[in-house]
């Protein structure tokens, strides 16, 4: 019998966070109102994510990411063999993630990262649909 873990099932996206290097907060990723859906199911896991308005500046729409891959759950660690990505870059590493689960929500911190030119930490914020 497949064991199911509590990630198991598809999930909306709520919110995004963001704090710079310092741990102060800055403008959320993907806007205030963005729209994604993740899915685990059998060991595997696709995310796809993006704003619903479009940024200012350069850029030609909102931002978007999205990627997949095996994953691996112990409980507060969350780590995706990607294999799958709309950044090429991502192709062939592993994207880590803590896990938390708070008020029904399940809340995907990865570690501090670069963006453009400045230091981020975001935080997803997922509510299950089934």
């Amino acid at each position: 019998m497949e064991q199911t873990l509590p990630i198991d099932g598809i999930w909306r996206l709520v919110s995004s966070q963001a704090r710079d290097e310092h741990g102060n907060a800055i403008q959320a990723p993907y806007g205030t109102n963005p729209i994604g859906i993740i899915t685990f199911s059998q060991g595997r896991m696709l995310a796809a994510i993006s704003g619903r308005e479009k940024p200012s500046g350069d850029a030609i729409g909102p931002e978007y990411s999205s990627y997949g891959g095996v994953f691996e759950f112990d409980g507060a660690v969350l780590r995706v063999h990607v294999d799958a990505a709309s950044d090429k870059s991502r192709l062939g590493g592993e994207q880590v993630r803590d896990v938390t689960f708070e008020t029904g929500h399940m809340v995907l911190t990865p570690p501090l990262r670069k963006y453009g030119n400045r230091l981020e930490q975001r935080t997803l914020i997922w509510a299950k649909i089934s």
